[in-house]
């Protein structure tokens, strides 16, 4: 990286991940110790472990001279020239070394990890306890508050208010008044971007109690007069019509003339789309067009009127409509959704007393928090606080970043560019951002040369232009068909938004790619199929399926082929037509759903009918399965006999009870259902983590989520299905994309910010997205903006799409209208074919321009191509040790009731007196325990207060005897030593039970001090808390630790024995 900033912009299959891993490599083996220096952020843990494999993967075989690293050494010497081979192996080696040995520092890692890190030890200035809980589950807090707000309201609530006008709201649009589920789906918006940029503003709204209500009347205000004066401007029409005694039948074309345009005026149409027709445009341009021509010729009465009077009316309403209509719409668009802004309010404002309340923190508050930090305060010293200086840093897919990730990381990029010897590495590609939904924006790589074109930093911007994964024929088709693809948008779009169609332009300016010489021949295959006529879905499913066989006919594994679609819902459908007219193994981690377990659906069952036990239905559910079973046959009647006994036991432990007593482990095929049984339990145990062991609570989440959670299936002997989204980076031999005919938009509410008064009052309004209502709004400009993303989107989607396949893309969908994906495909298909023609390869296109609802179109680019490398192989090669692979593992479950034991340790007389009562001995027990918690938590004095709330909200501290306040007291009591007191000092650097390894007898042996500093003196001390009697063997544990820390490189080192009952000090002398 010879630039400060070098940006690789990388299409599919260009060797995006190789080229990070090269640049990573060709730092660590220039210097094996710059990897403290180098940070390098992906988005997803896949892509961090992923990463972090290969570079060690490829570490290990440069270090060892294996042939497969072969690419990557020839690229390392061409930037290392001044290395021999065997310095460059030697380097790799001792980088691996290091890595390895130091694996916190292999700074490898996903954009929210490495923000927390920096956040965790900011947590200081930030008054956040050490003991602060990340939340990562936010959607499940959003929906807890939700419930909180709906339970705690009384009558004279405003917000209790708020919700009657949204249940009116849902009755009158003929939808479902049961709101709390649309309210807590519509509060997941407080967590978006979005609306935390505004969330300030709107929460100083909320608290003036009258503001929302005053800005509604103004608003309604604004909308009737404008109303009015529209119906005025018809009723002043028909009015001056009547009086001459004239009616529609003396204009020409009578009611549908442009008598038309009035009564919709008298009727609440007011918008272009519904009045501007040719024969509005006629009259406008002249009154002659009014009239029959005979009327024009001879100057009857009736053309004077039209020219004297009617035809100025006309010419007065359009002078006005525009900005009547304008104002009618806008404010109807503003006030549609105040009901449910309100409600975001309150629903953000108990999660944040929620959180305040658990000592609880989420993640998605993280860029938040720091982006406001990095505003108002020295940069540099927020990320200082990471532990090192960071020299080079590479982001991986910037083009899904968002803009307050890229406001945050932007700082840092800067801080390391201020140096010489950085380098920063960026890769990404903006034709493959489709996690719009998570806020990334692809106009922050589009535009990354602008970002700094007013500094003096070195940035090159460089483009990755050869496929090296898919085959030539296929490279080509993709080519023609995305020149194509974008020409078209752009002619829909350039009219409306000339500036945003320019990005688009420059998105897609690389889409063309180069073919490698070892692709030089025509090999590779594509086939589209748009179905027109009846039973499309089924046909889909079945020309799928035979593709399949064709495939596998040809000797193609299973494990060598994808089908890939747009949704989950399509996977558990197609998932389902194989498996029930098919033997293929399949791979999926969205096809098998909890709630398509019989074995599950049976325990939850079982769950229900204790909580409802005159629920018919539920009990019948019940009868069936133990009878097609054969198993439990008394098993309704023993749940409804020991109800009282299962209801009092902890959930985990019944739900293990109803598994043995239903038998389930016996039911025929059980081995199928053993991953549905496991992922149920871990969705247990992770809903019992943060919930009350409530079964009501646990069967409302099992409907809310937890039977919508899929099991993963991560063999790869099978055919492997997946979402669009889910295979973005992946590559497969052979894949089918069928329902490749989704809808490009769909009725939803985005937001948007009023940029003009009175509107602009409130800092984000949610808007219905429709072209009806907001053309010709204020709003009209977010509309195209939305719009043109929309297209953005779908059209990356096909383009990730289209990209995976190495040797055969096979494309089924629907014919359909240009709502749909399947409409772009069959317009350019034809032109995309001239593109191909010249080259000396079989195609075939058939039905364009045909009837769509009866015939099919057919496109085939070459025939269905198996190269010998995608058959089956019984060839063995050496693997690299570091590989990763997996092997599946039958797994029985058993339960086996489990009897709690009492232990009581030996070391618990040391805090007993044979004097004392056994309360007091339980007491001192007790108390040992929590200060001894206590103090090996709490870094400083200021961290005493958090720890307390902590071990109060982790039901600790329930005895009146040992309350927050008595402990603190005693805690005070205690720092009142000087000594002591310097312990807890805050220019001390502080090392809490840290681990010491050490080999002892060819063994590895952990010593665990309760307490290591380091002050200014260079001196180390150690302290080891002790609550019990005076012991020998506690003096040569200390000298023992005192002894570790000398042979570890700390000369000067002090250890104590700290007796805190008697609050005695002890020196302990080496």
């Amino acid at each position: 990286m010879s630039s400060q900033l070098t940006v690789y912009k990388a299409s599919a299959g260009s060797g995006k991940t190789f080229t990070l891993a090269r640049e990573y490599m060709t730092l660590v083996i220039a210097n094996p110790a710059s990897y403290r220096t180098i940070l390098a952020v992906t988005f997803t843990n896949k892509a961090t472990e992923e990463m972090k494999m290969r570079i060690l993967g490829k570490l290990y075989e440069i270090a060892h001279g294996l042939p497969e690293a072969n690419d990557y050494v020839n690229q390392i010497q061409q930037a290392l020239p001044y290395l021999s081979s065997k310095q460059i192996q030697k380097n790799a080696e001792s980088a691996l070394h290091l890595l390895i040995h130091n694996y916190n520092y292999f700074r490898v890692m996903t954009i929210d990890t490495f923000f927390q890190s920096v956040l965790r030890n900011l947590a200081r200035e930030l008054d956040l306890t050490a003991n602060l809980r990340i939340e990562l589950n936010d959607y499940q807090i959003e929906q807890h508050a939700v419930d909180e707000l709906i339970e705690s309201l009384e009558d004279t609530d405003r917000l209790l208010f708020w919700i009657m006008d949204y249940i009116k709201e849902n009755i009158d649009d003929d939808k479902s008044w049961n709101v709390i589920g649309q309210i807590k789906k519509f509060g997941e918006n407080i967590f978006k971007d979005y609306y935390k940029a505004h969330s300030d503003k709107l929460t100083e709204l909320m608290e003036q109690e009258d503001f929302f209500k005053d800005f509604t009347d103004r608003m309604k205000k604004m909308r009737n007069k404008a109303k009015e004066q529209l119906k005025e401007i018809a009723a002043t029409f028909f009015d001056s019509l009547e009086e001459e005694g004239f009616t529609s039948d003396d204009l020409a074309g009578k009611t549908r003339g442009i008598w038309s345009y009035f009564n919709k005026l008298k009727n609440g149409k007011y918008s272009d789309d519904d009045l501007h027709n040719d024969t509005f445009c006629k009259c406008r341009e002249s009154p002659e067009a009014w009239v029959k021509k005979s009327d024009v010729k001879n100057c009857t009465d009736i053309f004077n009127y039209v020219e004297s009077v009617l035809y100025p009316i006309l010419l007065f309403a359009e002078d006005n409509r525009p900005r009547l209509t304008r104002i009618f719409k806008s404010t109807d668009l503003t006030i549609k959704h105040l009901n449910q802004l309100r409600l975001l309010g309150s629903i953000d404002k108990k999660v944040r007393e929620m959180n305040r309340e658990a000592n609880r923190f989420l993640l998605s508050d993280t860029q938040t928090l720091l982006n406001s930090l990095i505003k108002d305060s020295d940069s540099p010293f927020i990320f200082e606080k990471i532990g090192t200086q960071l020299d080079h840093i590479m982001i991986d897919e910037f083009q899904d970043t968002s803009t307050i990730q890229w406001k945050n990381f932007k700082v840092l990029l800067e801080e390391t560019m201020s140096r010489e010897d950085a380098g920063n590495l960026i890769v990404g590609d903006v034709k493959q951002s489709i996690y719009r939904w998570r806020s990334g924006d692809w106009r922050l790589l589009n535009n990354i040369d602008k970002e700094f074109n007013k500094s003096a930093k070195k940035v090159s911007i460089e483009t990755l232009g050869t496929n090296y994964r898919s085959d030539r024929n296929i490279i080509e088709f993709n080519n023609a068909f995305f020149t194509e693809a974008v020409k078209l948008e752009i002619e829909d779009l350039k009219d409306k938004c000339p500036e945003e169609c320019k990005q688009l332009e420059s998105a897609y300016s690389d889409v063309c790619q180069q073919v490698p010489d070892h692709h030089s021949n025509p090999n590779g295959s594509i086939s589209i199929q748009l179905l027109g006529g009846e039973n499309i879905e089924d046909r889909m499913m079945q020309t799928t399926l035979d593709t399949v066989d064709k495939l596998v006919e040809r000797g193609v594994p299973c494990n060598k082929i994808a089908i890939l679609v747009r949704s989950n819902r399509n996977i558990q459908d197609i998932a389902e037509y194989f498996m029930n007219h098919s033997d293929y193994p399949l791979v999926s981690d969205e096809a098998f759903r909890l709630d398509a377990s019989q074995a599950v659906c049976t325990l939850v069952n079982a769950l229900y009918i204790l909580v409802h036990p005159n629920d018919n239905i539920a009990l019948a559910t019940l009868n069936k399965f133990c009878d097609t079973y054969s198993v439990a046959g008394n098993m309704p009647e023993q749940l409804l006999t020991n109800r009282s006994e299962y209801l009092e036991m902890p959930l985990f432990d019944l739900t293990e009870r109803l598994f043995a007593e239903l038998k389930l482990g016996e039911i025929k095929d059980m081995i199928k259902q053993t991953a549905y049984i496991c992922t149920f339990y871990d969705c247990l145990s992770k809903y019992l983590t943060d919930n009350s062991s409530d079964i009501t609570g646990f069967l409302k989440e099992w409907d809310n989520r937890i039977h919508e959670k899929s099991i993963h299936s991560d063999g790869d002997g099978g055919i492997r299905f997946l979402t669009i989204h889910k295979s973005k980076g992946l590559e497969y031999d052979h894949v089918i994309m069928p329902y490749c005919d989704w809808q490009l938009e769909k009725a939803n509410t985005i937001w948007c910010t009023p940029q003009e008064a009175p509107y602009n009052e409130l800092p984000l309004v949610p808007i219905d997205f429709s072209a009806k209502l907001m053309k010709q709004s204020i709003y009209e400009a977010d509309y195209n903006h939305e719009h043109l993303q929309n297209i953005v989107d779908n059209l990356n989607l096909l383009y990730v799409a289209f990209t995976r396949a190495s040797h055969n893309l096979i494309v089924i969908g629907k014919r359909a209208n240009s709502a749909y994906r399947s409409a772009i495909i069959e317009s350019v298909l034809d032109k995309v074919a001239s593109r191909l023609e010249a080259n000396d390869v079989k195609m075939e296109l058939t039905g364009i321009g045909s009837d769509a609802k009866t015939d099919d179109i057919s496109f085939c680019y070459n025939e269905i191509y198996v190269p010998d490398s995608s058959k089956k192989s019984n060839e063995k090669k050496d693997t690299n040790v570091l590989s990763a692979y997996s092997q599946p593992l039958e797994i029985k479950i058993n339960v086996t009731p489990e009897m709690p034991e009492f232990r009581q340790s030996n070391q618990s007389r040391d805090f007993i007196k044979r004097d004392e009562t056994e309360e007091q001995q339980k007491f001192y027990i007790k108390m040992g325990t929590i200060l001894h918690n206590l103090f090996s938590t709490i870094r400083t004095v200021d961290d005493i207060d958090g720890a307390l709330k902590q071990l109060e909200l982790d039901g600790l501290l329930y005895d009146q005897d040992l309350t927050p306040e008595k402990i603190k007291e005693m805690i005070r009591k205690r720092l009142e030593s000087p000594k002591v007191a310097k312990w807890f000092d805050k220019e001390l650097t502080i090392l809490n039970e840290c681990s010491i390894l050490t080999v002892e007898n060819g063994k590895v042996a952990e010593y665990r001090p309760d307490r290591v500093m380091q002050n200014s003196r260079k001196e180390t001390i150690v302290v080891d808390f002790k609550f019990g009697k005076q012991k020998v063997e506690h003096h040569e544990q200390v000298r023992k630790y005192i002894g570790l820390l000398k042979s570890m490189g700390h000369h000067r080192v002090k250890g104590y024995l700290w007796y805190v009952y008697p609050n005695r000090i002890v020196e302990v002398i080496k």
